[in-house]
């Protein structure tokens, strides 16, 4: 039986997102990216949390060849 891994918790700040087809693009993005075990995109605050073992930079990186733009969302 494969190992069961929890990953990192990750939020990022996404700007350009309009309308629920840009939350479908930004977690279609994400969620092609190896390591990725869950998104979850909100609209309303602007922001997409991501569960896995990914890196910060690769997130950032694959929305950047969308309309998107991303930046880590420090919390406090």
């Amino acid at each position: 039986m494969p190992e069961l891994r929890s990953g990192r918790t990750q939020r990022l700040r996404v700007d350009g997102m309009k309308c629920t087809q840009c939350v479908d693009k930004v977690e279609q993005t994400l969620r092609a990216l190896g390591g990725v075990e869950n998104v979850n995109v909100d609209l309303s605050s602007g922001t997409a949390t991501v569960i896995g073992n990914v890196e910060p930079e690769d997130l950032i990186n694959a929305l950047s060849y969308t309309d998107y733009q991303a930046r880590p969302l420090r919390e406090d």
